[in-house]
């Protein structure tokens, strides 16, 4: 008999299946740590930005969480450029640090759990 699948895990597959190819500008890493939560790991765009790309990903995401009945943790901080010497990107002088991540968030629903990891706070964000 096949093991139960979780919500968490049905929410997660359940926002890559609405992947649009060619039109989704932005990457989200989702790590399921519970039977109805889950993590967003990282979140970050390949192609344009500063364009609500984030916003559209985030408010699909949280859709679905609402939908499935899952929980949402993150910590908001920039990510790190990957890569090094002539093959790292360049720096987006422009990108969000780690306030406007959280006020991005705060706008969103996401409220500080208390917890912190790796001195950033931990937000959380409950299904409505």
């Amino acid at each position: 008999m096949p093991s139960a699948s979780t919500a968490a895990a049905t929410m997660i597959d359940a926002f890559h299946r609405t992947r649009v190819e060619d039109e989704q500008q932005v990457e989200l890493w989702l790590e399921e740590t519970g039977d109805c939560a889950i993590a967003l790991e990282a979140i970050w765009s390949e192609g344009a930005h500063h364009r609500g790309h984030a916003r559209v990903a985030m408010e699909r995401l949280i859709g679905l969480a609402d939908t499935h009945r899952v929980m949402i943790t993150l910590v908001p901080r920039p990510l790190d450029a990957k890569g090094d010497g002539a093959h790292a990107p360049p720096v987006d002088r422009h990108a969000p640090d780690a306030a406007a991540l959280e006020a991005f968030y705060e706008r969103l629903g996401f409220e500080r759990s208390g917890g912190e990891f790796e001195g950033s706070p931990v937000l959380v964000r409950s299904p409505r």
